[in-house]
């Protein structure tokens, strides 16, 4: 039970602190929290969000406790999406396998101690969009006071193995796909744009089950009377207080979290060396070496580690396909676009565009991950003859190469779809190319004053790191500050002037920062 306790805090530790960035300063670990915080925000954000939406119609149709259907829902696939590559990486590809499976531990424990801190993330992540729902369902005329909280709380603590689960199953696959299949980089590439492709339809059939709740509740009720059923026992259990209901729900979720940990766990040693194991080439043939520039050859490492990580590209690069497929779709439906616009009279439609397309330029946080996913390699980079200067250089071309040919592209297809004149174009095309030009030194000063070198995997540099968080809300709140001065100049420039305006401030702090990318950059990389 030691062996358990120490283990247990030990991966505990490494999941809360995977936000903070390498180093053991107040100062760090008080920006790691930081972002916990931020996190349980936007997870409370999206939990009030479609609660309050949700409740407000299922009172007036009467079926307010489909409220616990739904969001119960809502939390299993939060928390799976946010701890599939966890999983992955952390249970079955942890970078200190070597070490744990040396000390005089069983593999059981092991295996246990790091799905409880699997588990706990879930937990975490289920608390922030459950909690919200019962206080919705509270206002909105639900019955149950405390005893009502009791048992929510009580559920939460179950439901939170659902995903779990899920994360170990998905993860042990992705796992054994990585190690056994030769091509999986661009296969999982395909995998994940397949998967985002579906959380985008799921959102859309979301919005459009909200509009039609009224008359599809009773259908959607007895959808989930077949395999969404421990849902309605959650409900039940937890609205009505059926005792029989809620224990059933708890024994569908912790029977199957059992048997799956002891399954995994009585082969775990097994698995993981297994997983671990490569084999050996016999085809090696000789050839020629061809020599090439630093910068070349620097910009195509670049490349190959953006478009060879599907977590990387497509949390850091997932706005620009945004951009382009809204570009595409504002050219399809360029009748439909133009007869909404005649029905709204004065609709600024240069402005609205400009902060369209920097919101999702501002996005595009690729630098912010660049220098920590470099790792324990960075060595080398630092050991070549090549000056920092030019790696900052590459680093930030990189991304104007992905992001100023997505502008272009989509500036061309909204000028075609409103009829633009060419003094908009250019307008939009200053404008968007002065936010590029502005969050590519921004995130790579960010990722130099926060790095983390250290991390166990890219999902936690890519998609839990300080750098990477900071960078891009940092760039979301500097469109959006910069849609208020257009709020504060566009009487006395026009509308077209304040936008241009704000093109000229993001230039300006795109010079800030190339300049401190060129001095204290300098030291920070030195000091790495």
């Amino acid at each position: 039970m030691n062996k358990l306790r120490a283990l247990f805090v030990v991966q505990l530790k490494a999941m809360l602190f995977s936000f903070r960035p390498g180093g053991r300063s107040k100062k760090r670990a008080a920006s790691g929290a930081g972002i916990l915080a931020l996190m349980a925000g936007l997870a409370c954000y999206l939990s009030v969000s479609y609660s309050i939406l949700f409740s407000a119609q299922l009172s007036e149709i009467g079926q307010l406790p489909l409220l616990l259907v739904f969001m119960p829902v809502m939390a299993v696939l939060v928390g799976f999406f946010f701890t599939l590559f966890a999983a992955q990486g952390v249970i079955f590809g942890g970078r200190d396998n070597d070490l744990m499976l040396a000390l005089p531990i069983s593999s059981f424990t092991l295996m246990l101690a790091r799905t409880l801190a699997l588990y706990l993330e879930n937990l975490v992540f289920t608390l922030f969009v459950i909690l919200p729902c019962g206080v919705a369902y509270l206002i909105y005329g639900g019955e149950g006071g405390i005893w009502f909280c009791l048992r929510l709380l009580f559920a939460v603590f179950f439901l939170a193995l659902i995903p779990t689960c899920l994360s170990l199953i998905c993860g042990f696959v992705l796992a054994w796909c990585s190690s056994k299949i030769s091509r999986w980089a661009l296969l999982s590439t395909l995998l994940y744009a397949a998967f985002f492709l579906l959380l985008i339809a799921g959102v859309f059939r979301l919005n459009l089950l909200l509009s039609r709740l009224d008359s599809q509740a009773a259908a959607i009720q007895r959808v989930f009377n077949g395999v969404g059923r421990p849902f309605l026992w959650l409900s039940q259990g937890v609205c009505d207080g059926s005792f029989p209901a809620l224990l059933a729900f708890g024994a569908v979720c912790l029977l199957p979290f059992l048997a799956l940990v002891w399954l995994f766990a009585r082969r775990y040693k097994r698995i993981v060396t297994g997983l671990s194991a490569r084999g050996a080439r016999s085809d090696y043939k000789l050839g020629r070496v061809a020599a090439g520039s630093r910068r070349r050859a620097l910009l195509s490492k670049e490349a190959r580690r953006f478009f060879g990580s599907p977590i990387y590209l497509f949390n850091a690069g997932i706005s620009l396909i945004f951009l382009l497929l809204a570009a595409v779709a504002a050219l399809v439906a360029r009748d439909k676009l133009l007869a909404v616009l005649d029905l709204v009279e004065g609709l600024p439609v240069l402005p609205m565009l400009a902060l369209w397309v920097g919101f999702l330029l501002s996005m595009a946080a690729i630098t912010a991950s660049s220098i920590s996913l470099e790792g324990k390699q960075l060595w080398i980079l630092k050991a070549a003859p090549v000056p920092c200067t030019t790696l900052f250089t590459v680093k930030i071309g990189f991304q104007l190469l992905l992001c100023l040919p997505c502008l272009v592209i989509s500036v061309l297809c909204f000028g075609a779809a409103l009829s633009l004149s060419a003094g908009q174009l250019l307008i939009l095309l200053w404008t968007g190319g002065a936010v590029s030009l502005f969050t590519a030194p921004f995130g790579l000063f960010v990722n130099l004053c926060f790095p983390k070198l250290d991390a166990a995997n890219d999902t936690v540099v890519v998609k839990q790191s300080a750098s990477a968080i900071i960078a891009t809300f940092g760039g979301m709140l500097s469109v959006g500050l910069a849609a208020g001065l257009y709020v504060l100049t566009w009487r006395r420039l026009g509308a077209d002037g304040a936008v241009a305006l704000c093109g000229g401030v993001f230039a300006g702090l795109s010079v800030l920062f190339f300049c401190l990318l060129w001095t204290k950059g300098q030291q920070l990389y030195q000091n790495l």
